[in-house]
This record gives structure tokens, sequence and C-alpha cells, in this order.
């Protein structure tokens, strides 16, 4: 990652775990702010910055799972890491299938974890980019967008949106410039993505 000048959000119970997690991601160049529990993170969340999310499975009123869940509904796409001192198969599926991007047990090694930050954060910036390109799209060309992802053919595409084929690579041409997708294969990864993580 080039630029780690970004906040890891950290939300833990554990005075302990955020002080020690805080002092070290500090120490690997990221900004962090920690939270003693979900709501406080939830209150004070801001999606327009990037980062990534370290919570803690097993807390009070709200946990992490829970914590995800409403991230979901509220369509929050920054990345979240796990951590938890009581791992399992059965939480760890349950934490994926939410949407973690990864799931740590603790203890833990420093570098390996300031790693999967970085990552993450990656993941999140390139998510970013793609929703903004979406954005511009029009309601034609978005819905184009969703047939040509598909492997529609223009001729197809043109019978089920009732316009020309003409009309079609016009809006397919656009589309594909918008997204600054270089490929079909491009397109259809960014297509996935904004499957996973709808607007």
């Amino acid at each position: 990652m080039k630029d780690k000048s970004l906040y890891v959000y950290i939300v833990d119970d554990e005075q302990k775990v955020r002080d020690s997690l805080s002092k070290f991601l500090r120490l690997y160049g990221f900004k962090v702010k920690a939270y003693a529990d979900a709501e406080s993170y939830l209150y004070e969340l801001d999606q327009d910055e990037i980062g990534c999310l370290i919570s803690d499975i097993d807390m009070k009123d709200m946990d992490g799972l829970q914590l995800q869940r409403r991230l979901n509904e509220i369509k929050c796409i920054r990345p979240t890491i796990f951590i938890t001192g009581h791992a399992n198969v059965d939480i760890a599926v349950r934490a994926m299938k939410l949407g973690a991007v990864d799931f740590i047990e603790k203890p833990f090694d420093p570098d390996e974890l300031a790693a999967k930050v970085g990552a993450a954060i990656d993941l999140f910036a390139e998510r970013i980019t793609i929703l903004g390109c979406y954005r511009l799209l029009t309601k034609k060309e978005i819905e184009v967008f969703k047939h040509v992802a598909k492997g529609g053919k223009n001729r197809d595409i043109a019978e089920k949106l009732f316009i020309s084929i003409p009309t079609v690579e016009a809006h397919r041409s656009r589309v594909m410039k918008k997204m600054q997708a270089g490929s079909l294969s491009e397109l259809v990864k960014m297509s996935v993505l904004l499957t996973n993580n709808p607007i």
C-alpha cells in the first residue's frame, strides 16, 4: 500500500486491547480511532473516510457479528477484520458470510495484522473508486451494464430493453468509458463487487 496515513478503527470492550492495538498500529504509520463499544463506532461513522475496521467478536450489548449486520443494513463497504480470543469454525464462517475480509485469533503477530489491514484498505479504496464510477451511469446505462456483465449479446439486450442495436452499442461504449474498464472481464469483476456491495 502506498499511503498508510489512513484510519484504522478499533472496536473492543477491553481497554488493554484497544491501547495495545492503537500503539503498534500507529508505529506502522496508521491513524487510529478506538471505541469501547459498537454503538459508539456507529454513532461516529463517516463512510467517506477510507480505512479498516478491526472489531472484537465477543462484546456486551452489540457483539461484532451484530455490528457487521448493522453495517450491512446501512450498506457500509468499509472492510472488517474480526479478532477474537475464542475462535471456532462456526463463528469464523458466520463472520465471513457477513462480509468480513479476515478473521484473526488472539494472540496474533503484529506484522501479519498490519499487512492484513493494509490489504483491506486497498480493497476499500478500490471499491470506493468503482462505486464512484457507477454513480455516473444513467438509468439506461445501468440496465445495459447489468446485461453486458451477465454475458448478454447486443441483439438480445436490444430486444429486452426495447432499443436498437446501435443504441445498445452506444450505451455499452459509454459504460466501459465511465467505469474505466479496459476489458469485458474487468467490467464483470466490477459487477460482482457491486452485487456484493449494493448501493
